[in-house]
Parts: C-alpha cells; sequence; structure tokens
C-alpha cells in the first residue's frame, strides 16, 4: 500500500487533477477525485468518504492508475477534506524538484565608441566689416 499512497502523493505534489484508482489484492476497488492537486472524493467498497479512507487502510496492498482530467461524478457523502485525508493516509505531497540555475556572470563589452557625425550644416556666420 506504501507504493501506492506514494504515487498518489506525486499526483498531488504536481497538482494534476483527474481521478486515482486502486485495485487491492482483497479484489475491492478505490477511487480517488483529484482537482489541482486536492484530494475531493474517496470511495472504497461501498464506503464513501471519510469511511472509505479508514476502509482502505484495512487493505494490503493492489495496483493503481491515473486517468489525468478524467471527471466521474461522486456522491455528495464522498467529499473529504483534502487536509485531514492526507494525515489519516500519511501521506506527504512530493513537491516536484524545480531546475537549478546557476547564473554565472556574463561579461558584457564595452561599446565601441562612434566618431561624432559630420556636420554638413554651413556654420559660418558674418561678422561685419570689411
Amino acid at each position: 500500500m506504501e507504493q501506492i499512497l506514494n504515487r498518489l502523493a506525486n499526483v498531488i505534489g504536481y497538482k494534476q487533477t483527474g481521478t486515482f484508482y486502486i485495485a487491492t489484492d482483497h479484489n475491492t476497488s478505490c477511487r480517488f477525485a483529484v482537482n489541482n492537486g486536492k484530494l475531493t472524493h474517496c470511495t472504497h467498497r461501498r464506503d464513501q468518504g471519510q469511511a472509505a479512507l479508514l476502509s482502505l487502510l484495512e487493505t494490503g496492498g493492489g495496483s493503481c492508475s491515473f486517468s489525468e482530467n478524467q471527471s466521474i461524478p461522486f456522491r455528495a457523502d464522498a467529499a473529504i477534506e483534502h487536509q485531514a485525508s492526507l494525515t489519516l493516509l500519511g501521506i506527504t505531497p512530493l513537491v516536484p524538484l524545480k531546475p537549478v540555475v546557476n547564473a554565472l556572470p556574463v561579461r558584457i563589452p564595452p561599446e565601441k565608441s562612434k566618431p561624432a557625425p559630420v556636420s554638413t550644416v554651413n556654420n559660418r556666420f558674418y561678422r561685419g566689416g570689411g
């Protein structure tokens, strides 16, 4: 069951949306609704909500799958509170690692000086006299 819950923690950590399915070794099924990384509903056997979480913990191992963006209707009594469910299941969401970017100093060459533009304007002034 630990591997299954780790997979669920991974789905939650990546803030995915869809339905998480579990087929237990006791030939029972469980499903979770996941919305942007939050557990919203759970069913196991004929149990709904908190009772489904408790009955799931009584089973052994099994297999699991996740269907991203698949939304299956749940009954209202299957609703669960996200944080309380994580605590009950002993799940810590696996936060994806952000890539490390090492900022290396970049040497920017100075701009080449440009010669002053040659003026074509006649700057001769008449000074009188002569």
